[in-house]
């Protein structure tokens, strides 16, 4: 009879985590708190019989694993063992790897080995004993509490704060974690207080600026000392999550300052139901109200610019030092200046991706003549990403949005869609002169029926158009909705000539798909088609070789749809490549939890579809891999700046870009040449810009290159006879 393997037949209601390799879970029989096993899918005894991808496997698992210990719990050291042979203590001819924590007087001797142990089909992979509400202590001299939160709230369905004093540095070190929050339909109450006037108005309004999804409230003290911080995170199918200590919502009680809080975890209400009424309690008490704009105007009157008193928890790092425009956004502002001196009340400003144009719209807008801001886009992601660069420009503005959810028309600051303000019945409970200064972002769109509604009815003071490119493919005239007032222009080149942009080494590589069999509709390509063409092992391993043959150590991909960027996530991890896929489904690796892991090199790359177009701050990016056809020069031009940040100790970005054998791929050869040559439009342009490239006739910024291999020139060249012979 064949002896029974628990590990291929276990009986499993919960585990950690598991991929196509490996299961992760809480070991039966734990040798100390928050022991782990990892044990492959395949069955093997050895090391030795694990393929390459399986050894990776594991190794990635265990770093996973020891991430999630640290989360629940302190160790002061790690066990890993790795039991090869019976004489070696292994009991289960199936390869399982231990990660045990190690607590100092945990045992008398912690550098001991592993412990052989055969569990039982029952009790292997089942949860932890239930001991009950477990507390444990955090101190901020050895655990911060600030990824404690951010997991918690990655991990919640709601969340329940109460903080005395709310800081805008605490809130701005949530920002991204609560906006992927907010995103997937978390719902959050927020209770502060107004003791000492300590609670900063500017953290106020843009807790705000996360919409209805939030409500917060203020709790109207009277001079009655008022303390609470405790945080609680809801999840409906594993309980409740909270914190309970000394931390206020700061920066120094979220990372460096010295806090106690306990952790409290139950999966039982009854548990937990104590502080759950309370905070029920005194969220609901008659000394609260609902913070509105009015609101905080009254107590940022009465509280000017410093509290009463500066208790004991002192946030020394909430000092914020206000945004300064640099060399080219102080020149483009002094050409707007120009423009409204002579009399012009439009203009249009070309700036290249990475420039600032959002920031250069929220200094300019920045001043007494022009209390009342209208800017619109046509994506709400652009609107909230605005929305928080001009937060950083006025932290204590009125803002509001007026979207299809969530309508604010008083706001001083309003962020608007397109979609929804063009329509005339949103248009007209407006006054024509409602707004002092107008912003069209993404001007390029602005020859569309809806925004010349927009632009047509409103009479504002002066109305900005921006954009990275003035060009449309349409032939419609943009110039002529801002007065044909090109105000300022200033492409990538100049910017890295100025040393504001980092250069780059460019690559346009062969892509072998035969694109012309993929249906094209509508001017793009059939989206489950082009899926099916490029999410191929064979692909996959060409843009794994060419990231190491070119690329650096953070890299940035860009697929053409959310099961291509799973797919290219689950090769690169399965041979050895640290990466996961973000997109706007629930299978996405958290958004604000990519950024963190890939800053910091926890993460090797990270694939999107389309959600870092814009926003993404990283600067540490010194790789794009432009994995899609695109028809759009401005999507090009996008992911191409979100690696020219400069950083410290970058040297240039490197972007790899696919080419293919259709005629939409002939846009990025415009927008890369573009610069070089101003006006390359037609195939003949085209062609002699490439040949005056190969020949080093263009003038390329210090330490940038731009190299087209050799298939790849034979690809461009067969799409430009190819038109040459439709014409």
């Amino acid at each position: 009879m064949t002896e029974l393997c628990p590990f291929c037949d276990p009986v499993r209601p919960e585990v950690l985590f598991e991929d196509d390799l490996v299961i992760a879970a809480y070991d039966g029989f734990p040798v100390a708190d928050g022991h782990c096993l990892v044990i492959p899918k395949r069955h093997y005894s050895s090391w030795f019989e694990a393929t390459r991808a399986e050894q990776l496997a594991i190794l990635d698992a265990i770093d996973r694993c020891k991430k999630i210990v640290e989360a629940d719990f302190t160790p002061d050291g790690w066990n890993v063992g790795i039991n090869i042979g019976k004489a070696a203590g292994q009991t289960i001819a199936h390869l399982h790897v231990h990660l045990i924590p190690r607590y100092l007087s945990d045992v008398s001797d912690p550098t001991g080995g592993v412990r052989a142990v055969i569990p039982s089909k029952a009790n292997y992979l089942q949860p932890k004993p239930d001991t009950g509400t477990l507390k444990r202590l955090i101190t901020g001299d050895s655990d911060e509490l600030l990824p404690h939160f951010k997991l918690a709230i990655e991990n919640a369905d709601s969340i329940d704060f109460a903080s005395a004093f709310i800081m805008q540095s605490g809130v701005d070190l949530l920002w991204e974690t609560l906006v992927d929050f907010i995103n997937r339909g978390g719902k959050a109450r927020i209770l502060t207080g107004d003791y000492l006037n300590y609670t900063d108005p500017a953290a106020l309004y843009k807790l705000l600026d996360l919409g209805p999804s939030v409500n917060l409230r203020v709790y109207m003290s009277g001079g009655q000392s008022f303390h609470p911080k405790a945080y609680i995170f809801h999840k409906r199918e594993s309980g409740i999550t909270a914190f309970v200590g000394s931390s206020n919502l700061s920066k120094s009680a979220l990372t460096n300052g010295v806090e106690w809080n306990y952790r409290v975890l139950s999966n039982d209400d009854t548990q937990t139901s104590e502080l759950v009424n309370s905070f029920q309690n005194l969220f609901d008490h008659s000394k609260t109200r609902n913070v509105t704009s009015d609101w905080i105007d009254e107590y940022q009157a009465k509280r000017g610019d410093q509290p009463l008193l500066a208790p004991v928890a002192v946030d020394l790092d909430d000092k914020r030092e206000v945004p300064e425009p640099h060399k080219i956004q102080q020149q483009a502002l002094s050409a707007l200046k120009h423009t409204r001196s002579i009399g012009n009340k439009a203009g249009l400003v070309v700036l290249a991706t990475g420039l600032g144009k959002t920031w250069l719209s929220a200094f300019d807008s920045n001043a007494p003549e022009f209390s009342k801001v209208l800017f619109v886009a046509h994506r709400e992601e652009i609107l909230n990403q605005s929305l928080a660069t001009f937060r950083k420009i006025r932290p204590q503005a009125n803002f509001g949005k007026y979207t299809g959810t969530d309508k604010h028309p008083d706001a001083d600051i309003l962020f608007a869609s397109i979609q929804t303000l063009s329509r005339t019945k949103h248009l007209e409970q407006f006054t024509r002169d409602a707004f002092d200064y107008i912003i069209v972002d993404e001007f390029h769109h602005a020859a569309a029926k809806s925004y010349r509604k927009l632009i047509n009815y409103f009479t504002p003071k002066f109305l900005l158009g921006l954009t990275a490119t003035p060009e449309r493919t349409d032939g419609a005239d943009l110039l002529a909705l801002c007065q044909d007032n090109i105000v300022f222009n200033n492409d990538m080149l100049i910017g890295i000539k100025e040393a504001l942009l980092c250069p780059f080494q460019y690559y346009g590589v062969p892509d072998d798909i035969d694109y012309e069999t993929i249906p094209w509709r509508s001017k793009r390509f059939d989206e489950a088609k082009l899926t099916e063409a490029v999410a191929t092992k064979k692909r996959a391993q060409n843009a794994l070789e060419q990231l190491r043959d070119k690329g650096g150590k953070r890299a940035l991909g860009f697929c053409c749809s959310i099961r291509h960027a799973d797919f290219m996530a689950k090769y690169f991890c399965d041979h050895g490549v640290k990466a996961v896929a973000v997109h706007s489904e629930p299978s996405s690796y958290p958004r604000a939890r990519a950024i963190d892991e890939l800053a910091s090199g926890d993460l090797d790359i990270v694939f999107a579809v389309d959600i870092f177009n814009e926003g993404l701050d990283v600067p540490s990016i010194d790789t794009v891999l432009m994995l899609r056809p695109t028809q759009s020069s401005i999507i090009w031009l996008q992911q191409f700046g979100r690696g020219l940040r400069k950083l410290e100790g970058k040297s240039h970005l490197n972007v790899i870009d696919y080419i293919g054998n259709h005629r939409s791929f002939l846009v990025k050869i415009q927008s890369m040449l573009n610069p070089f040559i101003d006006g390359v439009v037609s195939d003949a342009e085209i062609a002699l810009a490439l040949r005056r490239l190969e020949n080093n006739e263009l003038e390329l910024p210090d330490k940038c290159h731009v190299t087209y291999e050799l298939e790849t020139r034979n690809i461009i060249a067969g799409l430009l006879r190819s038109r040459d012979s439709d014409d």
